[in-house]
């Protein structure tokens, strides 16, 4: 397990209030309303994950802020919410700023009178971020805008660096190996049943067999199975019960199934009615 730590690459607050004003060389992070409706602000923030070593699994994603001000008379929360466009800090204002996903990544509850670091969890949007599955555009940091609530963290531009905006991850950095993705028809008759080619596992090493249903066939399934030897003739063990494997097109036409037992080889094993064929894509990776 390691922990890496990045600084905030690029922040700052957006003003309701003045709302073609940027205030990109200010050193508070705003959020919330202030005096009055039309009053309110947010704070954009973007971070850099390039050092996480490919092939790591991200465990925990943590944006760290410190809050100094805090005028909010009843417990509030701040939400994290995901940007969807690109944006400069040198020229973000409250009318130009970025759309955001409406459902928030992160949330945090803040009370009366609380002050010090305040840590929003972001680990799914994080993990998007890593595998690309996200585009990693930063996020803005919303609060209460109905009532008077202001709150003000500190920025990458106070002088006071040890309390600037971070994003701390803790992952585990492992190797994954990729197989040979294996095309299995089940067969005709009484037994109408397939096994995929077994894959080593180890003392630190995790199995995964991602299993695509190409057929119309709703009368597919699957299971994990262990073993000792990689003869396929050999005794192979079950390590899980049968999982169901929705026709082609329908959501749950793909399954996954893992291992990380004490056994020296995993397979998995595929029944059907007879005619499905189906892809393993296996992997595994070292923990």
């Amino acid at each position: 397990m390691a922990n890496i730590t990045f600084w905030s690459k690029q922040d700052g607050y957006i003003s309701e209030w003045d709302a073609d004003r940027n205030y990109s060389n200010d050193t508070p992070l705003y959020v919330g309303r202030y005096l009055q409706p039309g009053d309110s602000f947010r704070s954009l923030l973007q971070f850099g994950i390039d050092r996480i070593p490919p092939t790591s699994q991200i465990e925990e994603a943590e944006l760290i802020l410190f809050l100094y001000r805090n005028e909010t008379p009843s417990t509030i929360h701040v939400n994290a919410h995901r940007l969807l466009c690109k944006w400069k800090q040198s020229n973000v204002t409250w009318n130009n700023q970025p759309p955001h996903k409406p459902k928030p990544d992160g949330i945090e509850i803040i009370h009366p009178k609380g002050s010090g670091f305040v840590k929003i969890c972001i680990s799914e949007l994080v993990e998007g971020w890593y595998d690309g599955s996200i585009p990693n555009h930063g996020l803005i940091l919303i609060g209460n805008e109905q009532i008077n609530s202001v709150l003000g963290f500190v920025s990458s531009h106070s002088k006071e660096c040890e309390r600037s905006p971070r994003l701390k991850i803790r992952f585990v950095d492992g190797i994954i190996e990729i197989y040979q993705t294996e095309e299995l028809r089940v067969p005709f008759g009484q037994c109408p049943l397939v096994d995929s080619a077994p894959i080593p596992l180890g003392p630190r090493k995790m199995a995964t067999f991602m299993i695509e249903n190409l057929s119309d066939s709703w009368r597919v399934e699957a299971k994990l199975q262990l073993g000792f030897s990689d003869c396929p003739d050999d005794t192979f063990f079950d390590a899980g019960s049968w999982v169901p494997i929705k026709a082609n097109g329908y959501p749950g036409e793909g399954i996954v199934l893992s291992s990380e037992d004490a056994a020296e080889y995993a397979r998995v094993l595929i029944k059907g009615k007879g005619g499905e064929c189906l892809l393993v894509h296996p992997r595994s990776k070292e923990r």
